[in-house]
């Protein structure tokens, strides 16, 4: 659905108003990683961006949001926190992005994927191997079962630490898949200090697809998995949405 609203002067840049926004709760410890109410974000007068424009256009739908992350032994501590972190600020994006029209799917994998509730998602840990194309495939399912890219903007975040017991043969097929139907995936690559000067396994298939070149759709950040920080999970994110 779109409405129109014809004028010009000041408007207010919801993009760079809510990045702002975030950083600042995040700051003040305003973020529950239980339960996100964005309702009860504080809005300093300095968090507001206005831009000026003569014409704005709003579309107003929704969105099925797919958060994806590996929580096999090697994402212990450091890495899922990271990826925990900067998925939560991605929803806070997003739910304003769309009016709060924002429908989250949360889904972690090892060698097997599954859905899980919001609180499951942010705290859960286990040991075991990674398969990324379980992942991948459980998305798949849920959106072709459910008919879901017929009515919703689907959207896919997803964070690994790129180990990976597949060589792209089950990933790259499920990937594809997904690249035909979303408005945006972004991945963001944590990888241990041991991968500094080499490639993990999800580097070195992705580099024999094609995602990496169709940058309206997909991206990847890749930063290291120590060391992190909220300003570099700030960085990751604003890479992961931009939309230059």
């Amino acid at each position: 659905m779109l409405d129109r609203h014809r004028g010009s002067g000041q408007v207010l840049d919801k993009k760079e108003t809510l990045r702002s926004i975030v950083k600042t709760n995040m700051i003040l410890g305003r973020v529950d990683e239980n339960r996100i109410d964005t309702t009860k974000f504080v809005i300093g007068p300095n968090d507001k961006v206005y831009r000026i424009l003569s014409r704005e256009k709003v579309w107003k739908s929704q969105a099925v949001v797919f958060f994806l992350r590996d929580y096999s032994g090697s994402m212990y501590g450091d890495p899922t926190k990271a990826v925990v972190s900067q998925h939560l600020m991605i929803y806070a994006w997003l739910a304003v992005q769309y009016e709060k029209l924002v429908v989250p799917r949360f889904i972690v994998h090892e060698v097997k994927a599954e859905e899980v509730s919001a609180s499951d998602y942010f705290r859960l840990s286990i040991g075991g191997g990674t398969l990324i194309a379980s992942g991948y495939k459980k998305i798949n399912e849920m959106v072709e079962s459910e008919g879901l890219a017929r009515d919703y903007n689907i959207y896919v975040f997803q964070g690994t630490d790129g180990d990976d017991f597949d060589d792209g043969k089950q990933a790259l097929p499920e990937l594809r898949k997904i690249l035909g139907y979303v408005n945006r995936m972004g991945v963001c690559l944590l990888k241990h200090p041991y991968y500094k000067d080499r490639d993990t396994s999800f580097e070195e298939y992705m580099k024999k697809a094609s995602a990496l070149e169709q940058k309206d759709l997909f991206r990847m950040y890749t930063m290291s998995s120590a060391g992190v920080t909220e300003e570099k999970n700030v960085e990751a994110v604003k890479a992961l949405i931009a939309q230059d």
